[in-house]
């Protein structure tokens, strides 16, 4: 049986539920909400890992890499293939000045001011769900 997330060289990870392909790590810095917008430009520019098509994930495509038991290698609630970002925005609004993003140390997607926390991106590219 085919493991559901798999290692695509040293900066990618497929998901083979989703079909999406994530970025492995995040940004090397956190920001907050607003700045996402300009790291996935970024990547995009530069053309990460050969694809010019990353994009901001929904909190919906976040709560995919949120599994029910925790890595006990990682302390997260995710892959132990991903790097170990605790806090990753995701594109989704929730209201005036307010973001969604998934907390992998509690296993679950919050919502908070978005210029008040500085969290990291994780980029994916695909189909939206």
């Amino acid at each position: 049986m085919k493991d559901r997330f798999e290692l695509q060289g040293n900066l990618l990870v497929l998901d083979h539920e989703t079909g999406l392909i994530w970025q492995r790590g995040a940004s090397k810095d956190r920001m907050v909400w607003g700045d996402g917008h300009a790291y996935i430009e970024k990547l995009n520019k530069d053309q990460f890992a050969g694809y010019g098509d990353w994009r901001f994930p929904t909190k919906d495509e976040l709560d995919t890499l949120i599994l029910p038991e925790e890595n006990r290698l990682s302390g997260l609630y995710t892959s132990h293939l991903f790097e170990n970002q605790r806090n990753c925005w995701s594109s989704t609004e929730a209201g005036h000045h307010r973001a969604c993003y998934a907390d992998f140390y509690y296993g679950d997607i919050y919502i908070i001011e978005d210029n008040y926390a500085n969290y990291f991106v994780r980029a994916v590219r695909g189909q939206r769900n």
